[in-house]
């Protein structure tokens, strides 16, 4: 009984291992690969061949060089005085395309100029060392010094032969006194401040009268905006240069009061030394030695006073004197360059060769500094900018091949590279997108235009003499990727298949790479669902659900593309 119960046993555990095995055999032993009620298959051998994976992204066509141009050293409003271009038209570099009025432009540069002039006299003078002829002046006022010195201290020693001769040559000097400074209150009237005052008197009378006439325009209602301009001008002006004469005339007033008080002290002078003579001729021994004192004090001063002269002729030109005149003269130079350069300003030049793309405004209007006057680019030079997001931008780098293909010229393929990779990006839609160049190769004699729509193939890696399948055969299975491989056993059935999980490199979409579990020349299964294709990547391999007819020729285009050469 007992060698029942084992045999039976034994048979039970034979079934069960049978039974397990047939059920295991059952699930990796598919059908032969043809066409079902649910989908279509096609077997494809394992190749070897290159592959590219690259990015696909979208952008726009820029011009290499292209600006925005306007007058940029504008102060306040003005009028745009000539356009010369128009879109369309081809320009080239440092060609004038518009101008404003320069006049007053180049009364300022004018003024720049004669500034610069006076400031560079006053450094030449103060560098001009001192010439013979005013050294000799200087020699010869000392040694007259002297002698008047000597001549008064012998008058001093003996008054009595010499208080006439003294007393009567205070009042010559006394006399020649008071005429120098009646000589220099008449030049006075004709120096530099009198011809600032009459200018300005001038300055002044001009635009009073004009600005009435242009008053009357205006209530006449016969201005038009540019006299109107003028009139605001003339009055703007009317304002500055009325109290500059008023300061000017107050400046001349004060010099004239201050000679006047020099000529009263001159004539008082020569009255007291008039009174002084007339006394000594009367017999005032104590007035003549009195004087004759003062007449050698100031022979002393005279002295002192010409040996000084001597010594700065030798000693040149004070140093703070010739710093504070190289200041003004750098001051007045820099002031010329900017007058030059905003002359200059007036005329707006093209930066380079270049087409009008748009102007954005008309003779006549009024634009301040910045106002945008044109658009131009060169369209010789294009390339390709496009969007690429955060995610993406880390698989890109400089020097990478590009497929570039228009919308505008449907079936034409153009070349590139990557020219940089930018450092900063722009959120868009809470996105990160990086705007990155691309060269465009071979489409010169395209009429392509700034701004057509781009779309580019930016090759990131590629895989050379690599195992290739289509990507319609990879399967997800327990988180790894599988292919159903078709085998050949007499003890099978012809076309079954097991499934062999894989690993894969890079993918194209329509090819992968497969880095290990499958060798050249086997068979892979291709099974597509009747109702959709799908993708092992996670997209859609179909973007419908197709008849049987469409996914078959889905499935042709797939394996015709697969076996392209090269794996392109």
């Amino acid at each position: 009984m007992k060698h029942v119960i084992r045999f039976l046993l034994v048979v039970i555990l034979v079934a069960a291992v049978a039974g397990g095995g047939y059920w295991v055999y059952q699930n990796r032993i598919a059908t032969k690969a043809s066409p079902t009620s649910s989908g279509f298959t096609q077997v494809v051998p394992v190749r070897q061949g290159n592959l590219n994976s690259t990015v696909s992204v979208v952008g726009q066509l820029e011009a290499v060089q292209s600006a925005d141009l306007a007058f940029e050293r504008i102060s306040g409003t003005t009028k745009l005085l000539s356009l010369a271009v128009k879109p369309g038209n081809t320009v080239t570099a440092t060609q004038v395309v518009a101008t404003i009025d320069p006049a007053s432009y180049q009364q300022t540069l004018d003024q720049a100029k004669s500034d610069l002039q006076a400031a560079e006299k006053t450094l030449a003078d103060l560098k001009t060392p001192p010439t013979d002829l005013e050294i000799a002046q200087a020699d010869l006022a000392i040694a007259k010094a002297q002698v008047q010195l000597q001549q008064a201290k012998s008058d001093l020693a003996n008054p009595d032969s010499s208080d006439l001769v003294s007393l009567r040559n205070a009042v010559q000097d006394a006399q020649d006194n008071l005429t120098l400074i009646q000589l220099q209150a008449t030049l006075a009237e004709h120096a530099a401040i009198a011809k600032t005052e009459r200018d300005l008197h001038y300055n002044v009378q001009w635009w009073q009268r004009r600005v009435e006439q242009l008053q009357q325009l205006e209530r006449e209602h016969e201005a038009n905006l540019e006299q109107m301009q003028e009139r605001e001008k003339g009055q703007n002006l009317l304002s500055g240069l009325e109290p500059d004469l008023a300061r000017v005339r107050a400046q001349r007033e004060l010099a004239r009061q201050a000679t006047a008080a020099e000529i009263a002290k001159g004539n008082v002078t020569l009255a007291d030394a008039q009174t002084a003579l007339a006394k000594a001729q009367a017999g005032g021994d104590k007035l003549a030695f009195a004087q004759a004192q003062v007449a050698v004090q100031e022979a002393q001063v005279a002295l002192l006073t010409a040996q000084d002269a001597r010594r700065k002729l030798d000693a040149g030109t004070d140093p703070s004197a010739l710093a504070t005149a190289q200041a003004d003269l750098d001051k007045k130079r820099l002031a010329l360059s900017d007058a030059q350069a905003d002359l200059a300003a007036t005329q707006l030049r093209a930066p380079f060769d270049a087409t009008v793309l748009a102007t954005h405004a008309n003779p006549g209007a009024q634009i301040t500094a910045g106002t945008a006057i044109l658009t131009l680019a060169n369209l010789k030079a294009l390339q390709v900018v496009a969007a690429i997001d955060e995610t993406t931008i880390r698989r890109i780098t400089s020097d990478q091949d590009v497929q570039i293909t228009f919308d505008a010229v449907p079936g034409q393929r153009f070349r590139g590279k990557v020219l940089a990779i930018p450092l900063q990006g722009a959120l868009q839609g809470g996105v990160m997108v990086y705007d990155v160049p691309i060269s465009l190769t071979g489409a010169d004699k395209l009429p392509l235009l700034v701004g057509m729509t781009a779309n580019a193939q930016i090759q990131v890696a590629q895989a050379a003499n690599a195992l290739l399948i289509p990507t319609m055969a990879l399967q997800r299975a327990g988180g790894q990727y599988q292919v159903l491989l078709q085998v050949t056993d007499p003890g099978l059935p012809e076309g079954s298949t097991v499934a062999v999980p894989v690993e894969i490199g890079l993918s194209d979409g329509v090819n992968t790479q497969i880095t290990s579990g499958l060798k050249p020349g086997d068979q892979v299964v291709i099974q597509v669902e009747a109702a959709q294709a799908t993708n092992p990547f996670g997209g859609p391999g179909a973007p419908g659900a197709p008849s049987r007819t469409s996914g078959q020729n889905a499935l042709t285009n797939i394996i015709r593309q697969f076996t392209r050469s090269d794996g392109r």
